[in-house]
């Protein structure tokens, strides 16, 4: 198994040992393979789920039984939602002892299968080599996602076979196929004739690596693009079309131009309810044909799962929209008072959260992000927790090399920042790395901060200290006449005396100036250090907000930002 992991290119093994899986670990002894030891097994899996994202390739994770393997489960639905490959090796108690409910015994096939593109128990020796390889193709074959495979204690330490079994499973239902060049014809002719036609990416574009066809179709066609919160990371955000990220928490003219367009071209993307609000809107305008809707995703089991389009195209976003380029051209008539509308809604966007922030008794999120993209290197890999901060993070902090913004979106789990963000350096030591963290998203997989000395991953992790769960508090503020239960934390840790037992810089500013300066030279120098930053909970609202079930174009805005989100030509 390990000579196996050596010609994969296989550097590191994340997770942490235990008697089941004790075995694998002992094959590692004095092998160019490093196990990095994780105080938690999810922050092993999320650390892997980064890993994979900056290198492009899957990481392993090796864990022992039961709970062991059970604490993988959030990290592997994270991985599965958000597409991402991740191959986890899990220990299992000796086949001697099967459904005897022997010690730490988990049916973590029954437990995962719905949360992972392939998930297999080896049952002989002869398996176990081939179960890995299937484990590690399919993770990247098509749409990426997360595989695992069991293998019992007995079978670990059985005498390597002189053959190898092969795993059967039809790996062609997860290559898609060539792109359908007759509807993509017609796509072009729907793009062509639009008025207002809007590209919506998803994070299916940065896995493909079609940016550069996204951003040639824009240019050609004149139209705006919005992006998923995952599909964030794929598009350069100083390209003067990009609107930003539409949805729940996206930019008022991300949702405008969804809201408003005659033409939607959606890639990559899954057309969740974060990004819609509801789908009742889009769907009917799709039936009554105001809205031509062209999706285009590597996996059929999206087209149509919960928008049916005017035209579904299966196959990769690169190889489609390469075809489609072929087919556009930049003669089209555009409503050009569209685009200048969307940009005032940004303008009086921005305006609004200056003066807001100009007034806060606090530091202001909004104004935080803007001082931490000033003191951040262009090629600065950032993480995020999942709360209030997350949601500011998806309005404002920019991105400008594809891939560097990476957080949970599908499942939103929190303590997701601080191993993902030791993940991505372990990956590529020599970028900054920025963990962009809420004090209770922090408290989660704090303890994993033990790796920034231990392995030498320094990182910069930004604490929006807030005292609260604070995107919960919101809706409790707005949706259950603020009545807050269960949302406030007490004055407990002191984030400084965390930092000095883990060895780590820590600085509580007091002025913008001091977090910009603190956080360049961490950056710069590639330092760790942690910085607590007191945020007024009363303040911290994260606008715009479209409400639960409510469609795009009823966000909640910042005060001084009096525009109705629908276009009148």
């Amino acid at each position: 198994m390990v000579q196996t992991f050596k010609q994969y290119r296989i550097k590191h093994i994340l997770g942490i040992t235990g008697g089941s899986i004790m075995a694998l670990y002992d094959a590692l002894y004095n092998q160019d393979i490093q196990p990095i030891t994780f105080r938690h097994e999810q922050g092993a899996i999320h650390a892997a789920e980064a890993f994979a994202r900056v290198s492009g390739r899957p990481a392993v994770v090796a864990v022992t039984s039961g709970p062991g393997a059970t604490n993988l489960v959030t990290g592997l639905a994270n991985a599965y939602m958000d597409s991402a490959p991740v191959v986890a090796i899990t220990g299992q108690v000796p086949t001697s002892v099967f459904g005897r409910d022997g010690f730490q015994e988990t049916d973590i096939l029954g437990v995962v299968t719905p949360i992972t593109k392939f998930a297999y128990q080896v049952k002989k020796a002869e398996e176990a080599v081939a179960a890995f390889k299937t484990a590690y193709e399919i993770s990247i074959i098509g749409r990426p996602g997360p595989t695992l495979v069991d293998i019992p204690r007995d079978i670990q330490l059985a005498a390597a076979p002189d053959r190898e079994e092969k795993i059967p499973v039809n790996r062609e239902k997860f290559i898609p196929p060539p792109p359908d060049e007759d509807k993509l014809r017609l796509a072009a002719k729907y793009l062509i004739e639009a008025r207002r036609p809007v590209v919506l990416v998803g994070g299916g574009v940065l896995w493909s690596g079609a940016t550069p066809e996204v951003l040639e179709l824009s240019r050609m066609l004149y139209a705006p693009i919005v992006s998923t919160l995952p599909g964030k990371a794929a598009v350069p955000h100083d390209y003067p079309l990009y609107m930003g990220p539409a949805g729940m928490h996206g930019r008022a003219e991300a949702d405008a131009a969804l809201a408003n367009a005659d033409v939607i071209l959606a890639v990559g993307t899954r057309f969740s309810d974060r990004t819609w609000g509801r789908f009742k809107e889009l769907q009917e305008s799709v039936r009554s044909g105001r809205v031509k809707l062209i999706h285009i995703d590597i996996d059929k089991s999206e087209i149509g799962k919960n928008v049916k389009p005017t035209i579904g195209v299966v196959a990769d976003a690169k190889e489609a929209l390469g075809t489609l380029l072929k087919f556009v051209d930049a003669g089209a008539q555009r409503d050009e008072k569209f685009m200048s509308w969307l940009l005032e809604i940004r303008k009086k966007y921005e305006e609004a959260m200056s003066k807001v922030a100009d007034t806060s008794k606090a530091f202001h999120p909004w104004r935080v992000l803007k001082v931490l993209r000033r003191a951040a290197p262009r090629n600065t890999i950032t993480t995020t927790g999942v709360g209030s901060h997350q949601m500011w993070a998806e309005v404002a902090w920019e991105v400008f090399e594809p891939g560097t913004f990476i957080t949970s979106a599908g499942l939103g789990t929190m303590g997701f920042c601080v191993p993902a963000a030791l993940g991505a350096k372990l990956a590529d030591p020599t970028r900054p790395v920025l963990c962009i963290d809420g004090d209770g998203s922090f408290q989660m997989t704090m303890n994993n901060l033990a790796l920034v000395r231990e392995y030498d991953l320094p990182i910069v992790v930004t604490i929006f200290d807030n005292r609260a769960l604070q995107l919960v508090k919101q809706w409790q503020i707005y949706l259950y006449k603020r009545r807050i239960i269960a949302t406030e934390f007490g004055k407990m840790p002191d984030f400084m005396k965390i930092a000095e037992a883990y060895d780590i810089e820590g600085v509580k500013p007091e002025s913008y100036d001091q977090l910009e300066k603190a956080v360049a030279k961490a950056l710069r120098n590639n330092e760790a250090l942690i910085v607590d930053l007191t945020i007024d909970s009363e303040e911290d609202i994260v606008l715009p907000w479209v409400k639960p079930g409510d469609w795009l174009t009823s966000a909640l805005l910042p005060e001084g930002v009096n525009t109705k989100l629908v276009y009148e030509n």
